[in-house]
């Protein structure tokens, strides 16, 4: 049996027909073809220019990626869940987005996970020797920090013979424990 459907928008209401493709909606929950919620080229053309993004802030915090979005229209979606895809380059969030979009939030994940990752020790040595120890380290961005010497003072403090900054030595803290903990077990 052949039968029409009425090409209705579900955004802006208007009766359309398709053009090359058909837009819709993803539902899984509908059981026919009529409860599927069409859209118009019109509208898809209007969110696609919509969503032009203009900057993106990331913010990771207990194992949860987010993202602040500033679209060029001026509008701002705060905080959105996401998730990065490298094999496509592209992030996924919540809200529908245009692949377009989501390639765009990937270029800014990428320069905000570089600056990131710059930070995190990439080698890390300590070395022992009577009434000292030192250590010898460096971090993705290439930074390096050789045979400086360091100790706990009685409140548990991290002492070092010259500064280092607190993203390298709450690191090193982190390291020292773990080779405290191997040297035990040997």
């Amino acid at each position: 049996m052949i039968r029409s459907l009425q090409l209705v928008c579900s955004e802006c209401g208007r009766q359309f027909t398709a053009e090359g493709k058909l837009h819709y909606r993803d539902n899984y929950l509908e059981k026919s073809l009529g409860d599927t919620d069409f859209i118009c080229p019109d509208c898809i053309e209007a969110w696609q220019k919509k969503w032009q993004i203009k900057n993106a802030f990331y913010k990771e915090a207990d194992y949860v990626l987010t993202v602040t979005i500033e679209l060029e229209d001026g509008s701002i979606y705060e905080n959105m869940d996401c998730t990065p895809i490298d094999e496509t380059e592209s992030v996924v969030t919540g809200e529908d987005i245009p692949p377009e979009a989501q390639r765009k939030l990937y270029e800014f994940y990428a320069v905000w996970d570089k600056k990131r990752k710059a930070n995190c020790l990439k080698k890390c040595f300590f070395n022992d020797e009577f009434m000292r120890t030192t250590f010898t380290c460096e971090t993705i961005g290439g930074e390096k920090f050789e045979n400086i010497a360091f100790r706990f003072n009685p409140r548990g403090e991290m002492e070092t013979e010259r500064p280092v900054p607190d993203y390298i030595r709450e690191q090193i803290i982190s390291a020292y424990k773990i080779y405290e903990t191997q040297n035990k077990l040997d």
